[in-house]
């Protein structure tokens, strides 16, 4: 691949890009969830934008992609009942119906605890096998959600904990309700705010109250009324296209939707719900798409080898929603795509690094990223095609793909994620290196696509927290902390953003994969010794979980 001239960024993109952020990360939009009039109102300006270019038209219907999302399961409180010796017990303090509930149910009975509801026959576990079929027909079965060892990675039962699967054998069983109660320490009380229904034909409940969990297991009279239902909005990807009649299109994309009030994804803990404005994650990557729209658009003579798709995203904040629906319903075919390249949180530069994820989609990357004439960042790289955002979707459809990312920080999915907190200068740094690498592509007729290790997929599954916020640009020796969590572990045993946790245990901690296989091999009330280095000198602290 030959290189080009470096190009310089339209003049005036540090105004531009602040403007467009300080409006997209305003409360005017509160948050930008989908199906919310903020979000819409932040699609009616990225559309408008495009159409400035002459990209795509301003009106809604033709600029994007409409799709539907569940946002949650509604179960409101007169169509749900918990009716135990003739009082009722409060929704959702005291009980409140699972996912795989039969949507609109009601069944009354007697109950029988079934302890775990378990059949392992490998581990010669049975929890049925003492009570005669004929007296589990008809009855609402208790189980208890933790497993005979626990919940936790290293559970010799993992593949029972399965909730769904649980109740799939107490219907085998005879079951016609199931009532689920937590009565040990070894796991957690199941969320009361599912996404999406996962149904069962018969009435599927958790009990909450202590005390009524341990009296139902000995044996009751119960009624139980179950009504939930899937709560959808529309939520809309919006485009802008830039056709020279080439063969191949390449896209760049950018979420614009964050978490509005909060939500489940929030990390913060205030009491009173906030504003969730999300200025780096992601009005960050949203004002740089349509900078990059911008000097593409308007220089068709430096960028007329491929035409270039500019897509902005909903729903990635809820599990890559919108680049998952756009891939099965693209505009155009997704073998006609070249590459893809994904801007999702790239406002924090410092220490100019820049970290770079994807390498390893394409056999050319290396030495398109790499390129160090039009640049001076410092970057970071990584080989996978997956990961957190929506660069995902694509390197599934065998897209090489790329994914810029200026790093964490303590602010992240928290109200104080906001305008004032941006590196403009740093962004449009981040801009001009993607828009020269864009460039320099022009020169290769095909972006071929490869396979890469799938470093997620290795992942340790672990229960425990430290309280820490990992620096995930670190590149040297061992996990950098970023910033530590009050009131949890590695606050209590006092260490400090900047420590650098080298060994926690037996176990070596040599990057941020080792530092999550460390994590992964603790449960809740282990304690371990904790090495790390602060300012050189090495020192340990006790840490219980």
């Amino acid at each position: 691949m030959s290189q080009r001239p470096c190009i310089k960024i339209i003049e005036g993109a540090e105004a531009r890009v602040a403007s467009d952020i300080r409006y997209l990360a305003s409360d005017q939009l509160k948050g930008r969830e989908p199906g919310t009039e903020g979000a819409n109102e932040a699609a009616r300006y990225i559309a408008r934008s495009f159409e400035k270019m002459g990209i795509a038209s301003a009106e809604e219907e033709s600029a994007g992609q409409t799709f539907e999302i569940v946002t949650h399961i509604s179960f409101p409180k007169e169509g749900n009942a918990l009716i135990y010796e003739k009082e009722e017990l409060t929704i959702p303090r005291d009980f409140f119906p699972l996912a795989y509930s039969r949507t609109k149910g009601q069944v009354k009975g007697e109950t029988i605890f079934v302890g775990y509801g378990i059949d392992a026959p490998e581990k010669e576990w049975n929890d049925y096998k003492k009570i005669k079929p004929k007296k589990l027909k008809d009855k609402i079965l208790v189980i208890d959600i933790s497993s005979p060892d626990g919940i936790h990675p290293h559970s010799e039962y993992l593949k029972y904990h399965d909730l769904g699967s649980r109740v799939d054998l107490a219907v085998e069983k005879g079951a016609n309700g199931v009532v689920f109660v937590n009565l040990e320490e070894g796991a957690s009380d199941p969320r009361n705010s599912y996404r999406t229904l996962k149904t069962r034909n018969i009435p599927v409940v958790f009990v909450q109250n202590p005390e009524i969990a341990e009296e139902l297991k000995d044996g009751d009279d119960v009624e139980i009324h179950t009504q939930l239902k899937e709560v959808k909005v529309n939520a809309v990807n919006v485009m802008g296209y830039v056709d020279n009649g080439a063969a191949r299109t390449a896209v760049i994309g950018a979420h614009y939707d964050h978490l509005g009030y909060g939500g489940s994804s929030s990390l913060y803990r205030g009491e009173a719900p906030e504003i969730h404005n999300g200025a780096d994650d992601n009005a960050s990557g949203t004002a740089g798409l349509i900078e990059l729209a911008r000097n593409i658009s308007s220089r068709k003579s430096e960028f007329s080898k491929f035409n270039y798709l500019f897509v902005a995203f909903s729903g990635e904040e809820m599990g890559l929603l919108g680049s998952s629906y756009f891939v099965k319903n693209s505009p155009l075919p997704t073998s006609r795509m070249a590459y893809m390249l994904n801007m999702d949180m790239i406002g924090r530069l410092e220490e100019n690094l820049l970290a770079v994820n994807g390498v390893g989609t394409s056999p050319l990357w290396p030495d398109v990223v790499r390129e160090r004439k039009c640049s001076k960042l410092n970057l970071k790289t990584s080989e996978s095609g997956v990961g957190p955002s929506d660069h995902t979707s694509f390197y599934y459809r065998e897209i090489p793909v790329l994914h810029f990312f200026t790093g964490t920080h303590m602010d992240y999915h928290k109200p104080s994620d906001d305008f004032e907190k941006i590196n403009i200068e740093g962004e449009v740094e981040v801009l001009e290196f993607i828009l020269n690498l864009i460039y320099n592509l022009e020169t290769v007729g095909e972006v071929p696509y490869s396979a890469t290790q799938q470093e997620t997929t290795s992942a340790p599954r672990f229960t425990v927290t430290l309280g820490v916020l990992p620096d995930y640009m670190f590149s040297e020796k061992g996990m950098r902390i970023d910033g530590v969590t009050e009131g949890k572990p590695a606050s209590k045993a006092g260490l400090k953003a900047g420590d650098i946790v080298i060994k926690m245990g037996e176990m070596k901690v040599e990057d941020m994969m080792g530092y999550m296989r460390a994590l992964g091999s603790f449960k809740s009330g282990d304690k371990t010794t904790v090495h790390y280095l602060r300012n050189g000198e090495e020192k340990t602290a006790e840490v219980q979980f």
